[in-house]
């Protein structure tokens, strides 16, 4: 039986990888502690159900140990070629691995996509030239006529009519192809590899979570993200409750990610969802980040019955002129009622808000921290702006300021008033002494409605904070900064 073409999908996920703390504050059942790329679990199925095949392998680091796991890997596999989905901030990283592979396996074709190369595939190519291949937007047809030729002996210059590809061409130049029409209904795509991620001898535990997408593109058009604006599309809700269903049959799976950046997609798709895991009495758990003024109360009540664990929203400001600034399409009393809802319903709740958007200031970072006290969710986050290429924000950068990811220059650069060294404080002492409030304490420890788990989590998060609290305070003192820093070394050793 002849080989099928394969591509091997490569990753770095460090082994102390926790997303928004969630090891620290005991919250395994509520984050995602599997944090591998949904695209790639996608893309292999899409392959598989097309006559080719894919692996994934994963790596803690680029170094000997992850060498010697990849080289492994390879033998197994016997790739036509390796591929990778990559953010900004994996780019240099994950650039170390790809060396590697060229120096070792210069006869595999290496591809990498994903929303930076996406914004930058000139750049890409040009400053890594180890990557043989861009590929630009979504992947799925793209990649399946790619590996396809790649396996019949095809390079480079024999593939230029291959919609939505980049590459170099012999004579040095970079070959930008047309755009790849996106895939209509997304709903033909078939349920991700989650075979991929789930090993048998270790079934999923309290700690799994496993990546769920229910979308792709947004209506929105928020100016600090680089996600593909517009083309949005969803699966219907029977499909994605299939998708939950074959999954905890299949792998004992019994906790979703929800991935999508915003869910649900509408609120009458959410009543279809509801209605069809009471219909089957699927017994699931889940988390998601949703935007303010979707849900309705009744919604938000329905959605703890049926598992809804956590619900993360993206409030960004508190000032009103800010919000319409980064084009985020919601208000302050809608981020009001949605919080109020979910404490009102006893569900673990989280907001998050953005430092150093454009036109920001002392006074409107100050209204984004009074907000996030009024809202009182249960956890709040406050991350300094990454302004990352595709995003709008990119191109509010000085031109010497937009390899910033590359590590050039002077680091992150800020597109507001502030520097980004007191944004990062601001960000820091907002985040430390949100759950040090009276209110906070009463709400979300002593009364409210959130059931003992996550009542014993936000205990946590409280003594976690009181302890950076006390310690930031000490460490002001030279004395007891001394004795600060010289613990700190010792158990690093």
């Amino acid at each position: 039986m002849a080989k099928k073409p394969t591509i091997l999908f490569l990753a770095i996920i460090p082994p102390d990888y926790s997303p928004y703390l969630a090891a620290s504050y005991g919250m395994e059942r509520s984050f995602d502690l599997l944090p591998h790329k949904h695209s790639v679990l996608s893309l292999v199925a899409w392959l598989r159900d097309n006559g080719c095949e894919g692996q994934y392998v994963w790596i803690d680091a680029p170094d000997e140990k992850g060498f010697m796991v990849l080289d492994d890997a390879i033998a197994i596999a016997e790739p036509d070629a390796i591929g990778l989905s990559l953010v900004s901030e994996e780019m240099v990283s994950h650039y170390k691995l790809i060396r590697f592979l060229k120096k070792h396996y210069p006869k595999i074709q290496i591809i990498v996509g994903g929303p930076h190369v996406t914004a930058l595939p000139e750049h890409t190519l040009l400053n890594f030239p180890d990557i043989d291949f861009v590929a630009i937007g979504e992947g799925e047809r793209t990649l399946l006529e790619w590996i396809m030729r790649i396996a019949a002996g095809q390079r480079g210059f024999e593939l230029g009519d291959i919609n939505g590809l980049a590459f170099t061409h012999i004579d040095g130049k970079v070959i930008v192809t047309p755009p790849r029409e996106s895939i209509k209904d997304i709903n033909i795509l078939p349920d991700p590899a989650f075979d991929l991620i789930h090993d048998s001898e270790a079934p999923p535990d309290k700690r799994s979570a496993y990546p769920l997408v229910c979308s792709y593109g947004c209506y929105f058009n928020c100016t600090f993200c680089s996600v593909e604006h517009g083309n949005y599309r969803c699966l219907t809700p029977v499909r994605v409750v299939d998708r939950m269903e074959r999954a905890k049959r299949k792998f004992g799976v019994e906790y979703f990610a929800i991935r999508d950046s915003f869910w649900p997609p509408k609120r009458d798709w959410l009543d279809e969802f509801c209605d069809e895991v009471e219909k089957r009495n699927l017994k699931v758990k889940f988390h998601f980040q949703t935007r303010a003024g979707v849900l309705t109360k009744e919604q938000v009540v329905r959605l703890k019955k049926i598992g809804a664990q956590v619900i993360a929203i993206g409030v960004e400001a508190g000032d009103p002129e800010i919000l319409k600034a980064i084009k985020k399409g919601i208000t302050v009393d809608m981020a009001r009622e949605t919080v109020e809802m979910l404490n009102d319903a006893g569900i673990f709740s989280i907001a998050f808000f953005i430092f150093g958007n454009q036109f920001e200031n002392n006074r409107t970072i100050q209204a984004s921290i009074d907000l996030s006290h009024e809202l009182n969710a249960s956890i709040a986050f406050f991350h300094v702006l990454f302004p990352l290429p595709g995003a709008e924000a990119f191109g509010f950068l000085k031109d010497d300021e937009k390899l910033w990811w590359m590590g050039r220059g002077d680091g992150l650069p800020s597109i507001c008033d502030l520097s980004t060294a007191d944004l990062e404080k601001l960000a820091t002492h907002a985040f430390i002494h949100y759950p040090l409030r009276w209110d906070w304490y009463k709400q979300h420890v002593l009364g409210g409605k959130l059931p003992a788990e996550f009542r014993n989590i936000a205990r946590k998060i409280h003594a976690i904070h009181t302890r950076k609290s006390i310690l930031g305070t000490l460490e002001r003192y030279w004395p007891f900064n001394m004795m600060i820093r010289g613990t700190k070394s010792m158990l690093k050793r």
